[in-house]
């Protein structure tokens, strides 16, 4: 047993607590930024490729799968330097969902043939403290990839889940802000909150990346990417061993077999992808409050928000894409 006076000594030098000069530090940092000088992002031309990471909780659901399916089959637009595996929160998350989003995405390359061309990296736990990183090697391969990037060639970093990695990522190492493009999968309720499963699955994180000064595109669209069976079935199924996997694993729930199971993250790809599908807007970023809702202040510049997507348009380019490359 642990003698009751050594407990606050051993707490003071434990490495979980935040230093306070690294708080303090990191958030001066923020607050010190003129956020006039933010950068607002600007969705690179059809035609023109891209390098990107994509952060995923691919176990959590069933549209990360399709989403990374249709990132790969676009080497023409996509040069895709690796994955991070996310964790996230709900009755079937947890401590372990991280490993299982990892081993999920291992999968999805291993069925795809890249398993020993792309890497992926575990990411982070949620954040426990504003201003303090969570740290993971996923995190780490963000930093350096960023700092190997220049603002006229950033990396994109497509996070379809948490906004851990992302939060985490830039208070290691803010010189990443000029040379990386955060890309985030919100599908909030604006303009009124922050509200949606991947802010929940880490609030602090959340908050944090409306508070930092990066280049942010927020995607705040895509509940209506609904994709019946039939449909699935038909365009799917037949071609490869990927399209058969993506479209049998619906069987695996009930949930995953509703006729209006929504594919959330496919849209993601498919507005970098074809960006005419999609229609941005520049906006106001806002500030999140703690509890969610969205506080207009006009402090922290200007963001990108991608508002809505077409639809048949998304499924459309995962179809041609599957086709074309396992089709007869």
């Amino acid at each position: 047993m642990i003698p009751y006076l050594l407990i606050p000594l051993l707490a003071i030098g434990s490495p979980w607590l935040p230093k306070e000069n690294e708080l303090v530090q990191r958030r001066n940092i923020v607050r010190d930024f003129d956020f006039k000088d933010r950068i607002v992002p600007v969705i690179p031309e059809k035609g023109k490729k891209i390098r990107v990471i994509i952060d995923s909780d691919m176990k959590c659901e069933i549209d990360d799968q399709y989403a990374a399916a249709l990132a790969l089959l676009s080497p023409e637009r996509f040069e895709i330097l690796g994955f991070v595996a996310s964790g996230f929160y709900g009755p079937h998350g947890g401590p372990t969902s991280i490993d299982r989003s990892y081993g999920e995405t291992k999968l999805i390359l291993e069925k795809m043939g890249l398993d020993q061309e792309i890497p992926v990296y575990k990411g982070s736990h949620p954040m426990q403290y504003m201003y303090t990183p969570s740290p993971s090697e996923g995190v780490d391969f963000i930093i350096e990839q960023a700092m190997a990037s220049s603002k006229e060639d950033p990396v994109w970093i497509i996070a379809i889940g948490s906004a851990t990695n992302l939060a985490s990522a830039y208070l290691v190492e803010p010189d990443i802000r000029e040379r990386s493009v955060f890309f985030w999968h919100g599908r909030t309720q604006w303009p009124e909150g922050a509200y949606n499963f991947n802010v929940f699955g880490d609030p602090i994180a959340a908050r944090t990346l409306f508070d930092i000064p990066v280049t942010l595109v927020l995607f705040d669209t895509g509940g209506h990417l609904d994709l019946p069976m039939e449909e699935s079935e038909k365009y799917v199924r037949p071609y490869g061993e990927i399209g058969k996997y993506l479209h049998d694993y619906r069987h695996t729930s009930a949930y995953f077999r509703r006729p209006g199971k929504g594919f959330f993250d496919l849209g993601d790809i498919a507005a970098l992808l074809e960006p005419d599908i999609a229609k941005w807007e520049v906006v106001e970023a806002p500030e999140v409050e703690g509890n969610l809702k969205y506080s207009f202040t006009g402090r922290k510049g200007k963001i990108l928000r991608c508002y809505d997507i077409d639809r048949d348009a998304t499924f459309q380019l995962l179809y041609d894409k599957l086709k074309a490359k396992y089709g007869p």
